[in-house]
C-alpha cells in the first residue's frame, strides 16, 4: 500500500510515516526544501532515535521516497494514487498547498474515484473543516458530490514530542529523528468516507467518535503547558524546556495551569476528572525528559497565533470561564507571552512591542479577544509582577486571592 505525507518535518517523518511503515505501507513524502527531498531519495531510509529510560534507540523506516512541492504534476499523480493520506504542514502553510491537494483529488476522479481519507495532523480546532473549505474552494462543480462523499478529512491527534534532533545524531545521518516513544494516534472515527466504512488498520491510530475531546485535550493541555513553559522561561533566562519544566517556581504555576484547563475539559466532556488528572501527571514526566532537548525559541515563537482565543494559551483561558472556573495560572502564561520579545522572532516583537506601546488591554483584544474587565485585570496584574520582576511569593499571594474572589 502507498501513503502520501504531506509534509517531511519531524512530526511527518518521526511519527506518522512511522505508523505507516510499521503497517507495511511506503511512504511517499511531499516537500518543498529540495535538500530534504534530494537526500531522502538517495538514502530511501532514515532513522528514528526513540527515548527509552536513560537513552535512545534507534528504529528505521524504510522504502521512503520524495517528491519536491513545486512540482504539481508529480504532486497530483502522488494522490491521485494514494492509498491514505496525512497532512503535517503548519496550519498557516494549509492555503498555498489547497490547490494541489485539489488538482490531486480531481485526478483521482478522472481516474475511477476511489475514496482517499486525508488524516490532518496538525494543531488546529475544526481541522477537518478548515482543510476541507480550503481544498473545496478549488474543486470543479461536477466533482462536489465525489468530494463530499469519497474524500474524507480526518483530524488526528499529535501528542507525541519531537524536538529539534541533536547535532551528534544529524552529523551521522541528516535525516535522523529524535522523539519519545508515544505511538498513540487518535483520529475522528466519523470523519472518514465513505461514512460506515471500516477505517484503515495503522499502527498506533485509534479510531474514536465523538472526537473534539482528543483535539482540545492536546491543544489546551499539552501545547498550552508547552507555550506557558516557553513564555515563562524567557522570563527566567532559562532556554531549555526540561530546565524550566523541573524550575519549582515555573513548575507550581505550570502544574496548575494544567489541572485548570483539565478539570475544565473533563467538566466540558462529562468525564472523570481523574483520567485528565493522570494525562497531566504523565505530561509533566515527558516535559522533564533530558533527553528531548527543546528549547525557547522553538516552543514560544508566533505568540499571535499561541495567545488566541483559537489556540493554545487564550483557548485554554476562554475553555475554563466557559465552564464557569477561574483560569489564574493560565492568565500567568498569557502575560508572560505578552512580554516575550525574542529578537529572532519579529511576531513576538511585534506582540511584545504592541502590548507596550498601546497597553495590556488592547493587547488582549487584539491577540486574545479578551474584553472582559475582571479578566483584563487579572492578566494585568500578573503582566506587572512579571515585568517588575516581583518575588514569587507575590505571584502566590495574588494567584491565591484571585482564586477566591473570582
Amino acid at each position: 500500500m502507498k501513503a502520501v505525507m504531506y509534509g517531511a518535518g519531524n512530526i511527518g517523518r518521526g511519527f506518522i510515516a512511522k505508523r505507516f511503515y510499521l503497517s507495511k505501507m511506503h511512504t511517499v513524502f511531499i516537500d518543498i526544501n529540495t535538500k530534504l527531498v534530494e537526500q531522502l531519495n538517495a538514502a530511501g531510509r532514515y532513522p528514528i532515535y526513540e527515548t527509552r529510560g536513560d537513552g535512545y534507540v534507534a528504529e528505521w523506516v524504510e522504502n521512503a521516497l520524495a517528491i519536491n512541492g513545486r512540482e504539481a504534476e508529480a504532486v497530483a499523480e502522488a494522490i491521485a494514487t494514494a492509498d491514505i493520506m496525512a497532512t503535517s504542514l503548519g496550519v498557516n502553510v494549509l492555503p498555498h498547498v489547497a490547490p494541489l491537494i485539489a488538482s490531486g483529488i480531481e485526478l483521482r476522479y478522472r481516474r475511477g474515484g476511489k475514496p482517499l481519507n486525508i488524516l490532518i495532523c496538525e494543531n488546529l480546532i475544526g481541522a477537518e473543516a478548515h482543510l476541507r473549505g480550503l481544498v473545496g474552494r478549488f474543486i470543479p462543480e461536477e466533482l462536489k458530490s465525489y468530494f463530499e462523499e469519497q474524500i474524507g478529512f480526518v483530524s488526528a491527534s499529535i501528542c507525541i514530542t519531537v524536538p529539534p534532533t541533536p547535532e551528534t545524531f544529524l552529523a551521522e545521518n541528516p535525516l535522523a529523528v529524535c522523539t519519545d516513544a508515544y505511538r498513540e494516534l487518535p483520529v475522528d472515527l466519523d470523519a472518514f468516507r465513505p461514512k460506515g466504512a471500516e477505517p484503515p488498520e495503522i499502527d498506533g491510530m485509534v479510531a474514536r467518535s465523538p472526537f473534539g475531546f482528543f483535539i482540545e485535550r492536546k491543544l489546551l493541555i499539552h501545547n498550552m503547558g508547552h507555550a506557558l513553559m516557553a513564555y515563562l522561561g524567557w522570563q527566567k533566562k532559562i532556554n531549555l524546556i526540561y530546565d524550566i519544566a523541573c524550575d519549582g517556581e515555573i513548575k507550581y504555576i505550570l502544574t496548575r495551569a494544567l489541572l485548570e484547563s483539565a478539570r475544565a475539559l473533563a467538566k466540558k466532556h462529562g468525564l472523570p476528572t481523574d483520567e485528565l488528572v493522570q494525562f497531566v501527571e504523565d505530561l509533566m514526566v515527558r516535559f522533564e525528559n533530558r533527553l528531548l532537548v527543546d528549547d525557547v525559541f522553538r516552543v514560544g515563537r508566533d505568540p499571535a497565533r499561541k495567545l488566541s482565543a483559537g489556540d493554545r494559551l487564550g483557548g485554554a483561558f476562554r475553555l475554563v470561564r466557559e465552564v464557569g472556573g477561574v483560569p489564574a495560572h493560565i492568565a500567568v502564561g498569557i502575560a508572560a507571552g505578552l512580554l516575550f520579545d525574542h529578537p529572532d522572532d519579529p511576531i513576538a516583537q511585534e506582540v511584545s512591542g504592541y502590548a507596550k506601546d498601546s497597553g495590556v488591554a488592547a493587547a488582549l483584544e487584539k491577540y486574545c479577544s479578551i474584553t472582559d474587565p475582571a479578566d483584563v485585570r487579572m492578566i494585568e496584574t500578573f503582566y506587572e509582577l512579571i515585568k517588575s520582576k516581583a518575588p514569587f511569593s507575590e505571584f502566590v499571594g495574588a494567584l491565591s486571592a484571585m482564586k477566591n474572589t473570582h
